[in-house]
């Protein structure tokens, strides 16, 4: 991983945090505006960024109820700076901040053909009989 790559946790503005978000192909069938973008990120437990200058390049998020539980969401790198460890840095940032808080159970739901990432990094898949449920709007 490139050394100048610097990690902050805090919220990203979100001009720099939106066309991030665009990258991932999400919104086309959330069809969230920079608004309600902003408002659903201001809404998280941590935030981890990336930058490279003052270049916001990764993200990652929890959101959680701050006693065991807590979800690992809006995992993201720049497709262009993908495969170079960044999104394992900010996945590994994530878990140690929820194990220093107490959290006990870790979820996430993987974008499609990213499951091989988690994996390597310690998730393990849920087993068939307990896959989990999803309701979507």
């Amino acid at each position: 991983m490139n050394s100048t790559i610097r990690f902050v946790h805090a919220l990203p503005p979100i001009e720099h945090f939106y066309p991030l978000f665009l990258t991932t192909g999400w919104n086309e069938s959330l069809g969230l505006s920079q608004e309600a973008l902003e408002g659903a990120i201001q809404a998280s437990w941590f935030f981890i960024c990336a930058y490279e200058g003052t270049e916001l390049i990764g993200t990652g998020r929890l959101l959680s109820d701050g006693a065991y539980q807590c979800f690992l969401c809006d995992v993201i790198v720049r497709p262009d700076r993908q495969g170079q460890g960044i999104g394992k840095e900010i996945v590994g940032r994530l878990v140690e901040h929820a194990r220093l808080q107490g959290i006990r159970w870790l979820h996430l739901t993987s974008a499609p053909g990213k499951r091989g990432f988690y994996e390597k990094i310690g998730f393990a898949a849920r087993p068939e009989e307990a896959p989990g449920m999803e309701l979507r709007f």
